[in-house]
């Protein structure tokens, strides 16, 4: 019988180079969400969540891209301690069949710089599905989730 470890599937064998990952330069994820409506879903993003519309497609529109893109420090005077580094944020939106969007698919988490608490208060004041409010987790973060119309769930998290 073979009692030598085995390594994970996906794992690199010892001596070889660096992990794809690292040698390719991964460095930002864009989750797909399955809509019933991309227009509508754009829109909401947009105007509830305060993303900006990157870009829309399809003739009728079909496929759509949702975008924040960090300050710089000197572009927003008056903001002191808004900027924090964070890097750009990206959410497609993909128009499936009403009978394709199931209600839970699992989660997105978004780090949030600071005042999380604040945030939540400007999604109640807009009218966002809150599944759970704002509460201090053991791990070190301050989080809510909400849930946006096509049904999926959106954690927003701090760090305290």
């Amino acid at each position: 019988m073979d009692t030598a470890p085995t390594r994970p599937q996906g794992t690199p064998a010892p001596g070889l180079a660096m992990p794809l990952a690292e040698r390719h330069a991964f460095h930002a994820l864009q989750p797909v969400l399955p809509v019933s409506d991309v227009q509508r879903a754009a829109r909401w993003f947009c105007e509830v969540l305060g993303f900006q519309l990157d870009f829309i497609a399809g003739e009728p529109p079909s496929y759509a891209r949702v975008k924040h893109v960090p300050a710089q420090p000197s572009a927003a005077p008056g903001w002191q301690g808004a900027y924090d580094g964070g890097a750009p944020l990206y959410i497609r939106l993909w128009q499936c069949a009403p009978h394709a969007v199931l209600p839970w698919r699992g989660e997105l988490v978004v780090q949030v710089g600071h005042d999380v608490d604040g945030l939540h208060a400007a999604y109640v004041a807009r009218g966002v599905t809150v599944l759970e409010p704002p509460t201090s987790q053991p791990w070190g973060v301050r989080e809510f989730a909400i849930r946006e119309p096509d049904g999926h769930v959106l954690r927003f998290c701090a760090a305290t």
